[in-house]
């Protein structure tokens, strides 16, 4: 949602999106919300964990076409899920951390904060395309799994 949406969204209006990203990030806790959703991903490992038992190991389950496709990519979603939640979850809180800095300071920013600014852009926009290429790749192999 963030990278899709709220990020590019909030980017092309830059300054003027500094209350709205801080309302969302602060008051509605977002990121956060964000993650916990990330986490059913995480979860989502206790039904594989069913069905390599089901199956009587877990190399019987991999061994399937159907096991490897679902673990390539619940492999691959628990990535994303890293990769949202470091790189761009936390990148998201600093970067709103850092307009609250340059909103205190009077509205424009130092040379060192747009330097900052700068960088924490440049890595949520590649954290957040490799997100959703893993998201993609991990969607594409869970759906696919059954004709693999």
């Amino acid at each position: 949602m963030f990278v899709g949406f709220i990020g590019p969204s909030a980017a092309e209006v830059a300054p003027s999106s500094g209350p709205l990203l801080r309302t969302a990030v602060k008051k509605r806790s977002v990121v956060t919300v964000i993650d916990w959703l990330g986490v059913t991903t995480v979860v989502a490992w206790v039904l594989w964990i069913k069905h390599a038992n089901d199956f009587g190991s877990v190399a019987d389950w991999v061994g399937t076409r159907f096991g490897l496709g679902i673990t390539i990519g619940a492999v691959i979603a628990t990535a994303t899920f890293f990769v949202g939640f470091f790189g761009v979850g936390r990148n998201v809180e600093r970067l709103v951390e850092l307009g609250d800095e340059v909103a205190a300071a009077g509205g424009e920013p130092t040379p060192e904060q747009q330097v900052r600014m700068d960088r924490l852009g440049a890595a949520l926009e590649r954290f957040g395309k490799m997100d959703l290429t893993f998201l993609m790749l991990a969607l594409i192999a869970m759906a696919t799994a059954r004709y693999w």
